[in-house]
């Protein structure tokens, strides 16, 4: 159970990363193991390695993909879960009056059905997108970005919106490569895994955490920290 938050004037934001964070495990990458084995792993591999992300291997993964949307949706029931906490927290975020999006470098397909499974459709997300059309499936990356264009799901765009409408205070939560950029100019920062790997080899402040419940504990605090850092700096 979260503590109370202290009175907060801040316009929070706060832009939450899907797979292995919003959920317990990495949906996408349990569905290309479903359907397509092992082998996928090597092509994302070799594209890292040479500096390439998402956006060089996703279109190739996905250009002969051998599942219908029924197919993957029952995958997806069978093996797919949000975190245990995340219901919870999106309420504490309702409460508090606090915009909360996801952001993702995975598939629509999944961020849906999930939501919709426990009424929290009404959360808004970006995301890469799979189409079926005419028997076969198309990947579609509508919020590539201009940047660098690396990834399908600039994250780093909504970092940017956030600012754009003023924002106060940017809380990132996330866990993987696709949510290294966003972290990097967010203010505050909530990581587990490669995430936080890449914030402590690159001196980036971050919470650890392997669930909601420790984003609930530590949330208050952060902000109000946060808060009493920006009052400081205000009175010179």
């Amino acid at each position: 159970m979260s503590k109370l938050a202290p009175p907060c004037e801040l316009d929070v934001w706060v832009l939450c990363d899907f797979d292995g964070t919003a959920s317990v495990r990495d949906v996408q990458n349990m569905l290309l193991d479903h359907f397509l084995g092992q082998g996928w792993r090597k092509e994302v591999q070799a594209a890292l390695a040479e500096g390439k992300k998402s956006s060089a291997y996703m279109p190739r993964i996905y250009a002969d993909w051998p599942a219908t949307r029924e197919e993957m949706i029952r995958a997806i029931d069978e093996k797919a879960e949000l975190d245990p906490y995340l219901v919870e927290f999106v309420e504490y975020c309702r409460k508090q009056q606090y915009h909360l999006e996801i952001v993702s470098d995975g598939l629509d397909i999944y961020i849906n059905h999930l939501l919709g499974k426990h009424q929290l459709d009404y959360i808004p997300y970006t995301s890469n997108r799979l189409v079926f059309a005419d028997g076969k499936a198309r990947l579609e990356s509508p919020f590539r970005s201009g940047f660098c264009g690396l990834c399908g799901n600039c994250k780093k765009q909504r970092v940017l919106a956030a600012r754009k409408a003023n924002a106060d205070c940017v809380v990132y939560i996330g866990d993987g490569i696709s949510d290294e950029c966003p972290a990097a100019i967010s203010d505050i920062v909530f990581a587990k895994n490669q995430l936080l790997a890449y914030c402590q080899e690159h001196d980036l402040p971050a919470i650890p955490f392997e669930n909601f419940s420790e984003v609930l504990e530590a949330f208050p605090e952060a902000l109000e920290n946060y808060q009493k850092m920006q009052d400081r700096i205000a009175r010179g």
